[in-house]
């Protein structure tokens, strides 16, 4: 289940009182590819053969959703099992060269938006993303770990066929090397945040040509990187 019911004791100004409160369940996913153990991820347990799909294409394992011959995943057992085709693993498609639009009130809307997660809202224990052609927000996702939202996104984008090259990301967690490493894996070039960027993340920014929007808030945000990408 994506919750659970908790019985917490709460404090407040000198008085505790007994509530039921709502926290996000989390259960571990045992990734298997031709047999073998790959990984364990903790996640919420929804969008979870997306996240296999990313999680695979991050690591290196496939180059596109057509490598897998068959994906199982058994939410029950806490499981997945995928299998590659028999053939010379292919290579990534190379994405079309289409640029993202970015515009000042895209960047105030789409922060509005994430913000405005069920899940953050109701338990406060999430990050969120969400990927958006100009206005029109394609996929949403949130898990409680900050790289499983980026390989949801990943195994949407690569089950959709969709070129990542023309999309916004809105994320919610910090703009690290880890994290944008995954974002220039997946092909996408703009991504903006609340939270603020780190030097390693701006470093892998730069050199990939991601533009890079930080402290989304409100009416006001930061470009760290690829400004020229924003139109005025």
């Amino acid at each position: 289940m994506v919750t659970a019911n908790w019985v917490v004791n709460r404090h407040t100004a000198g008085n505790w009182e007994q509530i039921q409160d709502t926290v996000i369940g989390e259960v571990p996913l045992n990734i298997h590819l031709d047999g073998s153990r790959v990984g364990t991820v903790f996640c919420i347990p929804s969008d979870l053969e997306l996240l296999v799909v990313g999680y695979l294409f991050q690591a290196r394992l496939i180059a596109n959703d057509d490598d897998l011959e068959q994906l199982i995943v058994d939410p029950e057992k806490n499981e997945a099992h995928a299998k590659r085709r028999l053939r010379t693993p292919s290579s990534p498609e190379p994405p079309r060269l289409e640029k993202p639009q970015v515009s000042p009130p895209l960047v105030v809307h789409l922060a509005e938006t994430l913000a405005q997660n069920h899940l953050f809202r109701l338990t406060g224990a999430v990050h969120c993303g969400l990927i958006a052609r100009q206005e029109t927000v394609i996929f949403s996702t949130a898990d409680t770990g900050r790289f499983n939202v980026l390989d949801k996104i990943t195994g949407f984008l690569l089950k959709e066929r969709l070129s990542p090259t023309s999309l916004v990301l809105a994320f919610s967690g910090r703009l690290t090397h880890g994290v944008l490493q995954r974002v220039a894996r997946a092909g996408i070039r703009a991504i903006l945040s609340p939270a603020a960027p780190t030097s390693g993340g701006l470093a892998i920014a730069a050199a990939e040509g991601i533009t890079t929007i930080g402290f989304a808030r409100g009416e006001r945000f930061n470009v760290y990187t690829d400004p020229e990408r924003l139109l005025t």
